[in-house]
């Protein structure tokens, strides 16, 4: 599967960027010499974090600074309400780049990424999505980054009304909308900076099996059961949530058949699935997914009929309601990997505890602000009797 990448913010620029180095990677003459991605954008109110990333091109056509007349070129400060207005105004400029860029008829979609507790990315991504889907028939899906818990607390928290404002506008216009939840994955005993790279990281990751696969063009890595982007669309729907397990396959000098071996090979897969279900993207119950797709990405002969049918029979166990589509990738030299997609979640508890949370708030905030009018207007009448120097 090929797709664009839009970054919007700084986290949204810094993912995509990521994206843009797998794909790299991919491309490479000493890996897998396969495309990925047929181009990426940054887009970013606040001109000096566009300079902050190394892969997607330094051009204006592809970092792209919005709303400088507004802004000045030094953000919108946390309020997704002000990137909302110049996104309005200045879409054209992002759409028109992205339908122009030179390789575009190849991709199969388009992915908008952005985190829901910042100004500019939750307050354009949505926008953006909606002008794209009035342009063209491709799917286009958004990414949206959740916050830290320590972002939440406090009665005016921009994270928690800007992430409830930004997901319920990119759900009604995207056609998927993948979470990614920080809190889920931070580090308390790591740097900020190093938790927010690890994070992205492994993110983008999980699609780097996923988008190789429908793409691989020798005979030898082909799937038996290729997942191709036409699955991958199929797939896709709602509030989607993605993951992967890797685990190391260790060889034994005995043949290959030796049945120490084969329960190996086997163990590794079932650690596999078990590591994808507890990475993935944001923490869901797969009872609630309607559409899972799995891709074991492995050496060829650790892809057998019996595993296959072990990881489906779990998970229609674990998802009983849910379409299953199941692949397979024989791509890798020494370890096991399975990509896990589960979407169209019928609920998912962290997101609905924003939207819950971000109705008290916005209720409170009207109230503090009544409140603070009230108490500048005591504060300022204690001095209406003194002269002014008018």
């Amino acid at each position: 599967m090929k797709l664009v990448v839009i970054g919007f913010g700084q986290c949204g620029c810094n993912i995509a960027d990521q994206f843009y180095a797998i794909n790299a990677h991919a491309k490479s003459t000493f890996s897998r010499r396969i495309e990925i991605l047929t181009d990426a954008f940054a887009v970013n109110t606040d001109e000096a974090d566009l300079g902050g990333f190394k892969h997607i091109p330094t051009d204006r056509h592809h970092r792209i600074v919005i709303g400088g007349v507004r802004t000045f070129g030094h953000g919108v400060g946390k309020k997704n309400v002000d990137a909302a207005k110049i996104i309005k105004e200045g879409h054209s400029v992002i759409t028109d780049n992205i339908l122009d860029s030179r390789k575009f008829h190849e991709s199969d979609g388009i992915i908008a990424i952005a985190s829901g507790g910042g100004g500019t990315g939750s307050g354009a991504i949505g926008w953006v999505i909606k002008k794209l889907k009035e342009r063209i028939e491709k799917p286009v899906y958004a990414a949206v980054v959740l916050p830290f818990g320590y972002e939440e607390n406090g009665l005016t928290s921009y994270a928690v009304t800007n992430t409830a404002t930004c997901l319920r506008t990119a759900n009604q216009y995207a056609d998927a909308v993948f979470l990614l939840d920080n809190e889920r994955f931070a580090r308390r005993d790591n740097s900020l900076s190093r938790n927010l790279n690890q994070i992205n990281s492994e993110f983008v990751n999980n699609f780097y099996d996923l988008f190789c696969a429908g793409e691989e063009k020798r005979q030898k890595y082909l799937g038996s059961k290729v997942i191709d982007a036409g699955d991958i669309k199929q797939t896709l729907e709602g509030f989607s949530a993605v993951g992967r397990g890797q685990i190391d396959l260790v060889t034994y000098r005995r043949k290959r058949e030796h049945f120490r071996q084969e329960a190996k090979e086997m163990s590794a897969v079932a650690g596999a699935l078990d590591k994808a279900m507890n990475n993935l993207s944001v923490a869901v119950n797969l009872e609630d997914a309607r559409k899972i797709l799995v891709l074991l990405t492995a050496p060829k002969g650790a892809i057998t009929l019996n595993a296959l049918e072990e990881v489906a029979t779990l998970l229609q166990e674990r998802a009983p309601k849910a379409v299953l589509r199941i692949g397979d990738y024989p791509r890798r030299g020494k370890d096991v990997s399975l990509t896990l997609l589960a979407s169209g979640l019928t609920n998912v508890t962290r997101v609905e505890n924003l939207y819950l949370q971000a109705t008290e708030l916005f209720k409170k905030q009207v109230n503090i602000g009544r409140e603070a009018r009230d108490l500048v207007q005591q504060l300022t009448s204690t001095g209406d009797k003194l002269p002014t120097l008018d």
